[in-house]
């Protein structure tokens, strides 16, 4: 009854820690992704289904998700954030339920606090896209699928390939693992199959307009096949989304760090079949699609980490006599990791909260008008103009750099500014989103 008391309080305080950790930071400016996904909140029905998603290339449940939340708890920051804290503190419960199925308890509380403390998990909880709640959804399919819950399984299956594509990567560890439960996994699938039927033209324009930029500069920092892009999956699971900007020093970090991380995925190796196939199988299936798909970014197998977190549990706990003090290093370095980022403004978001509070009241202009959702949420949207609209406009004009060479590779409204006599008078970097300032004289030109 004791271990089971002591059980139960340190799960309560891994919980209560993962949560007070995903709250630093999280007033956080919205970075681009994420303002689109404030405006789309804001939409009819209608205009998600006939304008937006055709355009996008994620399932519309997130989006719909989100819809109504934020009529009942507004768009703030905060509030937008709110659903991918929750699902993160959902994964840490659920991803310890699955431990101490498989193991024990002890094996369980190990991965719940790894998860808790993992800056990767923490970054991506704070961030109102859908990757918390496709990691939410992948961890509880296999709690449900070791409990034979077959109806929930189901359900869940359903809302996960409405969030997230790239995730339904999981499915055929259920067919590869259990030769028994193929027939009912199969049922299980018919409610996604019908209703991805249904989806099925949507998902056609999605990828054929995905498809439409491939060989451009957008195509190739999606996420194509390199050896960078495999191994920073590792890399990135482990460190977070931090780096160090002495690049010898982050690779002696990462290989050390990698390397004990590894060492304890050596000792889970005769471990748990499943939990093996939910870490391999969707990374190498991804690998073999990013041949045809840009879809090799570490990010988009975060569903995969709880699984990781349990392997390197499961191996700490074989360690024998030095276990407690291997469990202390990963998570001092799990820490490290959350608050080298929760702390350090440069690895947090694009803070275009802070451009838009700079440019006041000034013209705003954005190179083939894209990439202005950040300034429609921060109140901007109405300072915006096109550059046919340079001619009639004096004073002072904010130029967007924001990955200009890819929007305009030629340069071509810099060049148009420069030609009407404006003078570049400063240049600002607010965390990633940078912006040229532009001033013309009143009387330029009249002379």
């Amino acid at each position: 009854m004791k271990r089971l008391i002591d059980g139960k309080y340190l799960l309560g305080i891994i919980l209560i820690g993962g949560f007070v950790l995903r709250l630093i930071s999280l007033n956080q400016s919205l970075w681009l992704d994420e303002a689109t996904t404030a405006l789309v909140s804001r939409m009819s029905l209608g205009n998600i289904f006939n304008f937006f998603l055709p355009g996008d290339f994620h399932p519309p449940f997130y989006y719909l998700l989100m819809k109504y939340w934020v009529l009942v708890f507004g768009s703030s920051e905060i509030s937008l954030r709110l659903p991918s804290v929750l699902f993160g503190i959902g994964t840490i419960y659920v991803t310890f339920l699955i431990a101490k199925k498989l193991f024990n308890s002890r094996v369980g509380l190990i991965a719940g606090a790894l998860s808790a403390t993992s800056g990767l998990m923490i970054y991506y909880s704070q961030e109102a896209r859908m990757y918390s709640l496709a990691m939410f959804l992948v961890t509880s399919i296999f709690y449900l699928f070791l409990e034979k819950k077959w109806i929930l399984f189901s359900l869940s299956l359903l809302f996960l390939g409405m969030t997230d594509y790239v995730a339904l990567l999981i499915v055929p560890v259920f067919f590869i693992f259990d030769e028994k439960s193929r027939k009912k996994v199969f049922v299980s699938l018919l409610p996604l199959l019908i209703t991805f039927a249904l989806w099925l033209p949507l998902f056609l324009r999605q990828l054929g307009g995905g498809l439409s930029a491939k060989g451009g500069s957008w195509w190739n920092i999606l996420g194509t096949l390199s050896f960078k892009n495999v191994g920073l999956i590792l890399v990135k699971f482990i460190l977070g989304r931090i780096g160090f900007d002495n690049k010898i020093v982050y690779a002696l970090i990462a290989i050390i760090v990698c390397g004990l991380f590894g060492y304890m995925l050596f000792k889970s190796i005769k471990s748990s079949k499943l939990i093996w196939e939910w870490l391999l199988v969707p990374i190498l299936l991804g690998i073999l699609l990013s041949l045809k798909l840009p879809i090799l970014h570490y990010f988009r197998f975060l569903f995969c980490l709880p699984a990781l977190y349990i392997l390197i549990a499961y191996g700490v706990e074989k360690i024998g006599k030095y276990k407690n003090v291997f469990i202390t290093v990963l998570l001092a370095i799990n820490i490290a990791s959350a608050f080298y980022y929760l702390l350090s403004p440069r690895f947090q978001r694009e803070d275009w909260r802070g451009a838009a509070r700079e440019v006041g009241l000034d013209t705003v202009i954005f190179p083939k008008n894209v990439h202005t959702e950040a300034f429609y949420y921060y109140g901007k949207g109405s300072q915006i103009i096109k550059i046919s609209d340079l001619d009639t406009i004096r004073g002072t004009i904010w130029l967007s750099r924001y990955v200009w060479e890819i929007t305009d590779p030629e340069d071509l409204t810099r060049h148009k500014i420069e030609s009407l006599e404006y003078s570049k008078v400063g240049e600002y970097n607010f965390n990633g989103v940078v912006f040229w300032r532009y001033t013309k004289s009143l009387y330029a030109g009249i002379i």
